[in-house]
C-alpha cells in the first residue's frame, strides 16, 4: 500500500471517529439541557 493511500485511509477513519463522536456528544449535549429546562419550564 503507498503512503499516500495510507493517509488517506487514516485521515477517513479519523474523520469518521470524529463524526461520530461530536454527534454523540452533541445527542447528550441535546439531551440534557433540553430536557430539563423543558421539566423545569412545564412543572
Amino acid at each position: 500500500m503507498p503512503t499516500e493511500e495510507r493517509v488517506r485511509v487514516n485521515l477517513s477513519n479519523v474523520r469518521n471517529y470524529y463524526s461520530h463522536g461530536s454527534t454523540v456528544i452533541f445527542r447528550n449535549l441535546i439531551r440534557f439541557p433540553i430536557g430539563s429546562s423543558l421539566k423545569n419550564i412545564l412543572h
